[in-house]
């Protein structure tokens, strides 16, 4: 992320990225990320936990981290 590419309303870019590298040294970005999706979920009448996954070949052969045969 560019952090110095902020919008204008938010704090010092330098200041949101200190609390945001404290937050996932400590793995809360990751449980904020869960808990605002299981929010979402909920909020759509959904169960709060996906059961399922869809990945197309495509998007494995398209992946950067998938080596080339």
């Amino acid at each position: 992320m560019k952090w110095r590419a902020l919008p204008a309303d938010f704090p010092a870019w330098d200041r949101v990225y200190a609390f945001f590298r404290r937050w996932r040294t400590k793995g809360l970005a990751q449980e904020f990320h869960g808990r605002l999706r299981e929010q979402a979920r909920q909020a759509e009448g959904r169960h709060p936990q996906p059961t399922a996954a869809v990945i197309d070949s495509q998007s494995i052969k398209a992946a950067a981290s998938v080596p080339a045969v």
